[in-house]
C-alpha cells in the first residue's frame, strides 16, 4: 500500500505541473463566472442558472481531466522509457497501475474541491452576499494557498488541503447566506463518484492502447453510459427487434453514468416516493466504486501480460 501511495503522489505531482490542466481549471472557473453574468439576463431565475451551468461545468471539466490524464500518464511512462527503470525495482505492475489511478482521482478531487467551492460562493453571491466579501474570501484562499506552497516542503501536496478548505469555506458561507447548499454538496459528491468510475475506464483502455484510442474509447463509453436509461427503456417501433434487444443489453453492460447526474429535485429530496438523498448518493457512489474495482482488476490482468521489450 505504501508503494501505491508513493506512486499516486508522484502521479499527482506530475499532473498538477501540466499546463493543460491549469488551462482546464481556469476555463472552468471562467464558465462559472460567465454563468453569473448570464443569470442577470434571466427572469428571477438567477440562482437556478448559476447552479445548473456551474454544476454542469464542474462535471464536464472533471470528465475532461479524467480522460486526459487517464489516457496519457501511463503511456508517458512507456514512451519516456521510465517504465524500464521502475519495473526492475520492488514494484509490481499492478502497484504501478493502481498508483497512477489513485493519483488521477486525487487530481480530479482537487479540481472538484476548488470549482465546487467557487460554485457555492457564487450561489451565496446570488443570494445577497456582498461582492466585496466574495472577493475577500477568494483573496484569502489564494493567500492561504500561496503561504502553504511557500512553507510546505512539497508545494504540490498543499493543494488537496487548500481544495478541501475552499469547499468547506464555500459551503459555510452559502449556508450562512441562506442558500440550500446540501443539494450542491450532494451533486459534487456524485461528480467525484463519476470521476472514480470514468478514471477506471480510462485506465482499462490505457493498459493496452494508445492515448488517442484510449481517449476515444473512454469518451465513447461515457456517452453510452450517459444514455443508459434511454437505451434501457427504448420502445420505438421504427427500430428492429434485434436492435432494441441489443440496446437493452448494452444498457446493462456499460457503466450507468446517468446515476451521477440526477435532477436537482431529487437532490433536494422533493421527488415523491424517492429514497433518502444520502442513500441515493451512497448507492450511486458505491456502484461506481464497485464497477471501477472490476475494471481495475481487468486492467491489472491485461497490464501484467504486456511485453515491453
Amino acid at each position: 500500500m505504501g508503494r501505491i501511495w508513493a506512486i499516486a503522489l508522484n502521479t499527482f505531482r506530475e499532473a498538477v505541473r501540466d499546463r493543460v490542466l491549469y488551462g482546464v481549471v481556469g476555463f472552468g472557473a471562467l464558465v462559472q463566472l460567465f454563468a453569473l453574468a448570464l443569470a442577470e439576463l434571466s427572469l428571477d431565475q438567477e440562482a437556478r442558472v448559476v447552479r445548473d451551468v456551474g454544476l454542469a461545468s464542474v462535471s464536464l471539466f472533471s470528465v475532461i481531466v479524467a480522460v486526459f490524464l487517464g489516457s496519457s500518464l501511463l503511456y508517458k511512462e512507456i514512451e519516456r522509457k521510465t517504465l524500464y527503470v521502475i519495473l526492475p525495482k520492488p514494484i509490481r505492475r499492478d502497484e504501478l497501475l493502481l498508483g497512477k489511478y489513485v493519483g488521477i482521482v486525487l487530481t480530479a478531487a482537487v479540481l472538484v474541491g476548488f470549482t465546487g467551492g467557487l460554485q457555492l460562493l457564487l450561489q451565496a453571491t446570488v443570494a445577497g452576499l456582498s461582492g466585496a466579501v466574495a472577493v475577500l474570501v477568494v483573496v484569502g484562499l489564494a493567500a492561504a494557498l500561496g503561504l502553504a506552497v511557500w512553507k510546505a516542503p512539497d508545494p504540490t501536496l498543499a493543494l488537496p488541503g487548500i481544495a478541501a478548505l475552499a469547499l468547506a469555506v464555500g459551503a459555510g458561507i452559502a449556508l450562512a447566506s441562506g442558500v440550500e447548499a446540501w443539494p450542491i454538496v450532494w451533486a459534487l459528491a456524485l461528480v467525484l463518484g463519476e470521476v472514480v468510475l470514468l478514471s477506471s475506464v480510462a485506465m482499462f483502455f490505457s493498459s493496452f492502447s494508445t492515448p488517442f484510442l484510449t481517449g476515444a474509447f473512454t469518451v465513447g463509453v461515457w456517452l453510452l453510459g450517459r444514455s443508459a436509461g434511454e437505451m434501457a427503456s427504448i420502445r420505438s417501433s421504427v427500430l428492429p427487434d434485434a436492435v432494441r434487444s441489443f440496446l437493452h443489453a448494452l444498457a446493462w453492460i456499460v457503466p450507468n453514468f446517468q446515476l451521477f447526474v440526477p435532477s436537482h429535485r431529487l437532490l433536494e429530496g422533493i421527488v415523491p416516493g424517492q429514497v433518502p438523498v444520502a442513500s441515493y448518493v451512497a448507492t450511486s457512489v458505491g456502484y461506481g466504486a464497485l464497477y471501477a474495482g472490476i475494471l481495475l482488476f481487468g486492467s491489472v490482468l491485461v497490464f501484467r501480460r504486456r511485453d515491453f521489450l
